[in-house]
């Protein structure tokens, strides 16, 4: 089959392919298999009203065209990655389609990844926003979108922030940093608690940060990732743009704000810088109650680093973090059970 053939073929199924119907409950989904069975197997059919009968018509023929569909899809994905497909462009506008229409929306993302840019880039920064697409699709879409731009992320990341304006207090930025963001150990625990004063909020905040750790894996999609917020995503960018405390700067919150709004993510309430470097001190301050709870000798921190972790839960930044640091050191340390105790009141 000739690759116009196959792209015409393509262009068929979407001319003919039923639209998909909203309110399918549980209830309807059940039948519908019932009659799926009796359709293809002995013809023993469940007895449904002309409503019903019309809209499992249609499941059906919308299901025979996913799977040519793939099919299509497939052989023009196979093109691509031995460098044959020649229409790059219709093949980009015939997958926008499928992902639009719901159908075989997840081979059609694949391959709008693999033409890359500009035709294959383009067309997915043109669905990511789409709030008509399927919520499942859109997440597909983003993070084929993300690993085709982490590339670019990753070398704006790696530039010194040469005249660009720090929004970390010195002694933060001055903190050893190793891969991805996180301490390098280990780490003096003079450095820790310069840098524990300086990132202490001066009053609790409006709400907890960071939020609560997401579970699932990036990689590979199931039922839950379908409704994953979307700051586990805006976290990723701005890791890459912003790997150590040193570039966490104004301008570079500003391009991870731009391309939030490019990547269809939402950045959370209130103004994206304030939100996100309270977001990342918060992790730090984690990192940093971590590293001293593995210490080799927790008792020398007694009074201040304890007195410390007490602050941080009730100001609402690592809380749990700080938690996790003293539950570690009541063992060795008194003060950290007394610190325990007045939490608990």
């Amino acid at each position: 089959m000739s690759e116009q053939a196959e792209l015409d073929a393509l262009a068929a199924v979407l001319t003919v392919v039923p639209s998909a119907d909203a309110g399918w409950t549980d209830v309807l989904w059940n039948l519908y298999e019932e009659w799926e069975a009796g359709r293809s197997g002995d013809g023993r059919l469940p007895e449904v009203t002309a409503d019903q009968s019309a809209r499992f018509e249609a499941q059906w023929r919308r299901q025979e065209l996913s799977d040519e569909a793939h099919r299509l899809v497939r052989k023009l994905r196979e093109r691509v990655e031995q460098g044959r497909l020649m229409s790059s462009g219709p093949a980009a506008d015939l997958a926008t389609r499928l992902v639009r229409a719901g159908l075989a929306a997840h081979e059609a993302v694949n391959l709008l990844s693999a033409l890359g840019a500009p035709h294959g880039e383009r067309a997915l920064l043109a669905l990511a926003p789409d709030r008509e697409v399927a919520e499942g699709d859109r997440l597909w879409v983003r993070e084929r979108l993300f690993a085709l731009r982490r590339g670019a992320y990753r070398v704006r990341g790696e530039l010194a922030p040469v005249g660009e304006e720090p929004l970390l207090p010195a002694a933060v930025r001055q903190l050893p940093a190793g891969i991805g963001g996180s301490l390098a150990p280990p780490v003096e625990p003079a450095r820790v608690r310069a840098a524990l004063e300086v990132l202490l909020p001066p009053t609790a905040l409006t709400a907890s940060e960071p939020p609560p750790e997401w579970t699932a894996g990036w990689d590979g999609l199931d039922e839950q990732d379908e409704y994953r917020p979307d700051w586990v995503e805006v976290r990723l960018l701005v890791r890459e743009l912003m790997p150590t405390p040193d570039r966490v700067t104004r301008e570079r919150m500003a391009e991870a704000e731009r391309e939030c709004a490019v990547l269809g993510l939402d950045g959370g309430e209130g103004e994206f810088a304030v939100l996100w470097t309270t977001r990342i001190a918060a992790w730090l301050v984690g990192e940093m109650f971590d590293a001293l709870g593995h210490g080799p000798d927790p008792s020398t921190l007694a009074p201040w680093a304890m007195d410390a972790a007490e602050q941080y839960v009730r100001r609402g930044m690592a809380a749990e973090e700080a938690r996790a640091f003293l539950r570690r050191t009541g063992d060795e340390v008194p003060y950290s059970r007394a610190v325990l105790r007045r939490l608990a009141t």
